[in-house]
């Protein structure tokens, strides 16, 4: 029998305004109400809240026999409660069935893994306390920023109390290994790691919809002959998706809701499949292997890579400076502007000034605010130095 673990990550960054310059007398106001309005209500209509009904629907029909995990940045918590707070009543609805494991993450959706320790951890630690006030719930697993993972940022988990992570089955790092099963970090044993299966969730996020692509259309039963396909003696089948892949990537005339709903109730009624939730890994016998990961490894592309955010000179200038501002922010005694230094780490705003665009990372198009990446790295630069400034004064 296969476990299958189910991860969503719902993840959405403030939109910010506009600016060609900043008064340093003015207030600094630098993200667009009306935009963050429009953008996470629309997403909550089409996606979040339509796909919360549906999972619960599942669990009020299989109860126990089904399993979900999520993660939700603490930014996107902080605008679900100020513009359509029925988002988190309808998450609390799925916690209160006990079939739901909500777990740690970055605060911001944040890149600071790849720069520094010292951000990452309090990145970290701001996302546990935002997770304890808004569903009393402290995290035991953790699933980081686009599951970027190296066996250096396992161990900063490690001291943080994380001994289970998820993160990519990335071709390069297990070579002829299948992800299917259960892996260790190599200075930190005890650390559990779980591999996403990325071929069986791209066939969902990227394929769904592709009408040239020989499987099209994208069935549930035909879903679950690519999943009979798995070694039978592999323990783990891990899927990890954006949240927004239902909904919003894939829309919902194209049939998805009904899809996913189909799916759970197939694997529910399977002798072949049992949900799990990630922290049942914790106490999981399992047999692991050791996954060297000396680099930093994440979901993006064939490559398996960081350079959807930092590829490219405008995303490495934007990166470096971001990330220089830090003692300034220890120091700092201006709330707004260290608030606005954290929400600035969204892995998004790197996406906009991204300049190659493959199929793979083409569904993050669907929140571009921008015309080109130059004038999304020119807007968030303005915006940068004027934090500069108010965390200097």
């Amino acid at each position: 029998m296969h476990s299958i673990c189910f991860h969503f990550q719902v993840n959405h960054p403030y939109i910010l305004r506009t600016y060609r310059f900043f008064d340093i007398n003015q207030k600094h106001d630098y993200f667009d109400i009306y935009q963050n309005n429009y953008w996470i209500n629309r997403l909550a209509e089409r996606s979040y809240l339509p796909a919360n009904q549906m999972i619960l629907n599942i669990i009020e029909k299989y109860g126990k026999e089904v399993a979900f995990n999520f993660s939700i940045s603490g930014t996107t918590l902080e605008l679900f409660k100020d513009y359509c707070p029925e988002v988190i009543e309808s998450f609390k609805k799925l916690l209160a069935t006990g079939c739901v494991e909500i777990t740690g993450s970055t605060f911001s959706h944040s890149l600071a893994a790849l720069n520094n320790k010292s951000t990452f951890v309090e990145q970290v630690k701001l996302q546990e306390k935002m997770l304890l006030e808004t569903f009393d719930v402290k995290p035991v697993t953790f699933c980081n920023t686009e599951i970027i993972y190296s066996d250096e940022i396992g161990e900063w988990l490690f001291e943080l109390g994380y001994k289970v992570v998820l993160t990519e089955g990335a071709k390069h790092i297990l070579g002829w290994k299948s992800p299917c099963y259960l892996y260790c970090n190599p200075f930190q044993p005890e650390q559990k790691l779980m591999l996403r299966s990325y071929q069986l969730c791209d066939d969902i996020t990227l394929r769904f919809s592709d009408k040239n692509w020989s499987e099209y259309p994208l069935t549930a039963d035909k879903y679950m002959n690519f999943l009979s396909g798995i070694a039978p003696d592999t323990p783990f089948i891990n899927l990890f998706f954006d949240y927004e892949t239902v909904g919003i990537y894939q829309v919902k005339e194209s049939g998805i809701f009904d899809f996913f709903h189909t799916l759970f109730s197939r694997l529910a009624e399977s002798e072949n499949y049992n949900f799990i939730m990630s922290k049942e890994i914790l106490e999981s016998e399992a047999p692991t292997s050791t996954m060297h990961a000396p680099w930093a490894i994440s979901c993006s592309g064939d490559e398996k890579d960081t350079n959807e955010w930092i590829g490219n000179e405008l995303q490495e200038e934007a990166f470096n400076k971001l990330f220089q501002l830090e003692p300034l922010y220890l120091q700092s005694e201006n709330e707004v502007a260290k608030q606005s230094w954290l929400r600035l780490q969204n892995a998004l705003y790197f996406n906009f000034m991204g300049t190659k665009w493959f199929p793979q990372h083409a569904v993050k198009k669907h929140f571009e605010v921008y015309p080109s990446p130059y004038q999304a790295f020119i807007n968030y630069m303005n915006v940068l130095n004027d934090v500069r400034l108010q965390l200097e004064k």
